[in-house]
C-alpha cells in the first residue's frame, strides 16, 4: 500500500473506473439482474433459480452438497430453502443415513415452475452474452470460471498471439 499522500492523490486522480474489474463486474451484475428480471420475472430470483436447477439435477442433495454446487454459503442456502419450502417448490426430509441432515427434492410445483421458466432463463443467458461476438463467448465464460478457480489456467493462455 502506498503511504505517501501525494502518491495516493496521483493514484486517485489517474484511476479510471472503466479499467477496474470490480466496477465492471458490479455493472455487469446489475445488467444481468435487469435482463433476468425482464425475461424471467421478479417472483423468482436468479439465486433461487440456480438452487432449484442444482437441486433438480441432484435430487435428494443435502445442504452441504448444494453449497458446493452453487457457491452459496450455508446460511444463504438455508434461508433460500426455507422460502422455497414455504412456496411449495422444495420438500425436505431427514436423511435416512444421517438423522442430523436434511435431503431436499424439487416438488411437482417446483418442477412445473422450472419447466415454465427455463426457456426464459436461457434467453436471459443469451441476452447477457449478446454484445460479445459469438467466438468470444466461450472464452469469456472460461475466464469467468478461472476467476472463481473453477477452470484450470491452460498452458500458454497468458501468452500473446
Amino acid at each position: 500500500m502506498r503511504d505517501d499522500p501525494e502518491e495516493r492523490e496521483e493514484l486517485l486522480a489517474s484511476l479510471r473506473l472503466l479499467d477496474t474489474p470490480g466496477h465492471l463486474l458490479r455493472r455487469n451484475h446489475q445488467r444481468s439482474y435487469e435482463i433476468f428480471s425482464a425475461l424471467v420475472g421478479d417472483d423468482v430470483t436468479r439465486q433461487q433459480m440456480a438452487l432449484l436447477i442444482a437441486l433438480y439435477q441432484n435430487p435428494g442433495a443435502a445442504q452441504n452438497r448444494l453449497v458446493g454446487l452453487t457457491g452459496f454459503d450455508k446460511a444463504t442456502i438455508a434461508e433460500m430453502l426455507g422460502r422455497m419450502v414455504a412456496r411449495g417448490w422444495v420438500s425436505r426430509s431427514r436423511d435416512p443415513q444421517d438423522g442430523r441432515a436434511w435431503t431436499m427434492h424439487v416438488t411437482d410445483a417446483g418442477r412445473t415452475m422450472l419447466l415454465d421458466r427455463i426457456p426464459f432463463v436461457m434467453a436471459a443467458q443469451d441476452e447477457i452474452l449478446a454484445p460479445l461476438p459469438a467466438d468470444m463467448r466461450p472464452i469469456f465464460l472460461h475466464c469467468l470460471r478461472m476467476l472463481l478457480g473453477l477452470a484450470p489456467v491452460e498452458d500458454g493462455a497468458n501468452e500473446p498471439g
